[in-house]
């Protein structure tokens, strides 16, 4: 034998728990991610614009000392000088070396840390992020155009971004806490939502729960109001419990039927048998005591024989073959083989119409005989019973099997195809009574057969049977 597996799989609160908090951190870390790139996009595109307003201001600031460094370096030193909070810091450099720049300038930023400079018609082309010392600098090069001493003139400007950098950061790191401070209680909230959620779920299986085999009568009430999924659910399994106690009390008086179908015939084989062995009796006494214990027999075997063949048309083992069938010819059939009944009791057996139909003939036939057998049963003596095979315009066919016997009272006839089921509330077994299974086999065979039967039975006219065979199982007469 093969080790049982046991496979973990987490529960429905877990799971919606799982893919709720998962839902909303993704969501969360989405719109962070978009908000911070946004944050980080604007900031460069002002950092940018500024370098470029600076250069620009710079370069004019040169041309109106007509090229002259100095007038420069005096307006970059009256900007930056004076203060530790300065926007930028620049310098200014010549083919000989360093002209100018912002007081303390070289002790960080050194000449070597910038760019390459571009042409003199290019605005900001390269920008470099460097930290330093807790700084955060964007570094630029640009070369300007000077006098005629001093042609070749770069500009070196640093734009202090430490604050904007800083922001960013906090920015970051504000996110990170959000997501370790809302990841539990995330957890927790969607632990509360489902175990909400499926309360309903713990109701039905606490009232599935109380449902035992003596509270089958056990329901699952409807007030408060479900919610609109469970709805059906609830509804559904009420039916089932329906079903189920139905099932539960067929199969009960099916047995205390069938205990009682069985004793009777072998209380009276064993009582006959009894009294012959009481004394010695002739051969003739012995002789009807066996067959009096034969016909009993009979009887048993053929309520056996019924029963096999209702428990194999319940769960689909009768294999059905399906022939093209005279319908006319299989009800002269029945009539032939109850011939004698029927002139015991003078009732006359009148056929009418034809029809074919695809079944089994010889299941057809059981249920055909099984009807007449019950409608000359049940005839007054020197009536008649009526076969009246009929074919509709659509192909379905039909068979009705009447007597006009006495009605059926109403409350006995959603009955009648009950197993052992019989309106002599004493069941007795006297002659002309069967086994109380004959319409139940009837109903059985019709199921096998996609058809129905009815039984109608009203005061004056008698009752009527009628086998109804769907469309799809007709052949038309050639």
């Amino acid at each position: 034998m093969r080790p049982e597996t046991k496979a973990s799989t987490l529960s429905i609160g877990a799971r919606l728990t799982l893919f709720y908090c998962l839902a909303i951190l993704l969501a969360t870390g989405v719109f962070a991610s978009v908000a911070y790139w946004r944050l980080q996009e604007n900031f460069a595109a002002e950092h940018a614009r500024f370098l470029e307003a600076k250069v620009a201001e710079l370069k004019e600031d040169l041309a109106d000392g007509h090229g002259n460094p100095h007038a420069l370096l005096s307006e970059i030193a009256k900007e930056t000088a004076g203060t530790r909070l300065r926007q930028y810091e620049a310098r200014v450099l010549s083919g000989a070396g360093v002209l100018g720049e912002t007081p303390g300038m070289g002790a960080e930023l050194s000449s070597s840390a910038f760019p390459a400079r571009g042409s003199p018609q290019e605005a900001v082309s390269h920008i470099k992020s460097v930290s330093i010392r807790h700084h955060h600098y964007l570094l630029a090069s640009v070369a300007l155009t000077g006098t005629s001493d001093a042609k070749e003139l770069d500009l070196q400007i640093a734009f202090d971004v430490t604050r904007d950098a800083a922001l960013l950061e906090a920015f970051r790191r504000v996110m990170i806490l959000t997501f370790l401070v809302l990841a539990p209680v995330l957890v927790l909230a969607g632990l509360w939502i489902s175990a909400r959620g499926l309360a309903p779920l713990r109701r039905i299986a606490d009232a599935a729960k109380a449902v035992t085999p003596l509270r089958l009568a056990e329901r699952i009430s409807m007030a408060p109001p479900w919610p609109r999924e469970l709805a059906d659910l609830v509804t559904v399994f009420n039916a089932m419990l329906a079903r189920l106690e139905e099932a539960f009390g067929r199969l009960s008086r099916f047995s205390a039927d069938l205990a009682h179908e069985l004793r009777t015939p072998l209380g009276n084989l064993i009582g006959e048998i009894e009294v012959s062995l009481r004394r010695p009796r002739t051969a003739d006494e012995y002789r009807a005591t066996l067959e009096s214990g034969l016909e009993e027999c009979h009887r048993i075997s053929a309520l056996i024989e019924n029963l096999l063949f209702l428990a194999r048309a319940e769960h689909a083992e009768v294999t059905l073959h399906r022939e093209r069938v005279d319908v006319r010819t299989i009800c002269d059939q029945a009539i032939a083989r109850l011939t004698a009944t029927a002139n015991v009791r003078d009732v006359r057996v009148c056929p009418e119409g034809d029809a074919d139909v695809k079944a089994d003939s010889v299941l057809l036939s059981q249920a055909v005989t099984n009807l007449l057998s019950n409608a000359i049963r049940h005839s007054p003596d020197g009536t008649a019973v009526r076969i009246r095979v009929h074919k509709a315009e659509d192909g379905a066919a039909s068979i009705a099997v009447h007597n006009g016997g006495a009605p059926i009272a109403p409350e006995h006839l959603p009955h009648l195809f009950d197993r052992f089921y019989r309106i002599d509330p004493a069941r007795s077994h006297g002659a002309g009574q069967g086994t109380g299974l004959g319409l139940s086999i009837v109903q059985s065979i019709m199921v096998l057969h996609g058809g129905s039967v009815t039984i109608e039975s009203a005061g004056g006219t008698g009752t009527t049977v009628t086998l109804f065979f769907p469309t799809d199982g007709m052949q038309n007469n050639t």
